[in-house]
């Protein structure tokens, strides 16, 4: 919304005021006795260093393979992420178990789909593009899996959703404006600002604060359900969730900016909710009967 409308192009500092929003958002449940944060060691705080970095670096390699690659190829390389979520589960063992065939065909449609969702040039690319996509679809499958193993007490750590979001928001924020420091995006947009300021525009820079200011706090609560689902289920359902995160974006976006929808896209669209939905079932009738067979054993 914020870039579209308001052709606020630049991502960097977006994330900085999600960032920004969870900062303020965690200090004002701080503050009002809703939260009280964890006390960590400096081990633990050294880890979710590491860990916001690879929040950022996941970002920085996504933003910087989209020069290169486009769009709709980007989107469907990034489909991919539950395969990368199934592998690095099983080599880091954090899904001892594996996995069944039937959660393996449930995650055909969904990759499928969101090809077919988002079909378009897939051949505007080089190959340094490629491939830097492809390690952010990797490190996006890291993350994953790292937030589920921190959430659920991997690393000695097992913070509630609510510390590691109070946490990882002072963290990310630093990382995420001292970039766009770097790499002029805060000089730019100081200018954009600056321009919105004229005669012309009578509302000068208001309608753009608004924005950013619901963006942050829709950025915070949103990152809220995030942690709070991750830590209630595992990294692989996660990434099937944001494949259909896509989908549905897919659809708000035409809805929202009066495109008419392709029937290839429309097809993919429901394979991938097709998919979520075969995903979630196949999962939960996994768990039950695991719950039935312990019964029996119990018995």
């Amino acid at each position: 919304m914020v870039l579209q409308w308001h052709q606020f192009g630049f991502p960097w500092l977006v994330t900085a005021v999600h960032s920004l929003g969870g900062i303020i958002g965690m200090r004002l449940l701080v503050a009002t006795g809703h939260f009280k944060p964890m006390h960590l060691d400096r081990q633990q705080k050294r880890l979710l260093w590491i860990f916001s970095t690879l929040y950022t670096v996941n970002i920085a390699v996504s933003n910087v393979s989209l020069h290169y690659v486009s769009v709709p190829l980007h989107q469907v390389v990034r489909g991919t992420v539950p395969v990368f979520t199934v592998l690095i589960s099983l080599i880091w063992r954090t899904a001892p178990q594996g996995y069944s065939w039937r959660v393996y065909a449930s995650l055909v449609p969904v990759v499928v789909g969101v090809g077919l969702a988002t079909y378009g040039d897939y051949y505007s690319f080089t190959i340094v593009g490629f491939l830097l996509t492809l390690l952010g679809t990797v490190l996006a499958a890291t993350k994953t899996v790292v937030t589920n193993t921190i959430l659920v007490g991997g690393y000695r750590l097992k913070l509630p959703a609510l510390d590691l979001l109070y946490q990882l928001s002072p963290l990310a924020f630093a990382q995420t404006i001292t970039w766009a420091a770097v790499n002029g995006e805060l000089s730019a947009a100081w200018a954009f600002v600056r321009s919105l300021q004229s005669d012309s525009n009578p509302d000068g820079v208001y309608p753009l604060v608004m924005a950013l200011i619901g963006n942050g706090a829709i950025a915070f609560l949103l990152n809220i359900a995030s942690f709070t689902a991750s830590k209630n289920t595992s990294a692989l359902a996660m990434t099937v969730t944001g494949n259909v995160k896509v989908v549905l974006a897919v659809v708000l976006g035409c809805a929202m900016f009066n495109i008419t929808l392709s029937r290839l896209s429309t097809f993919g669209i429901v394979l991938t909710l097709a998919g979520g939905a075969a995903y979630s079932a196949v999962r939960l009738n996994e768990a039950q009967r695991i719950k039935d067979q312990a019964s029996k054993s119990i018995v």
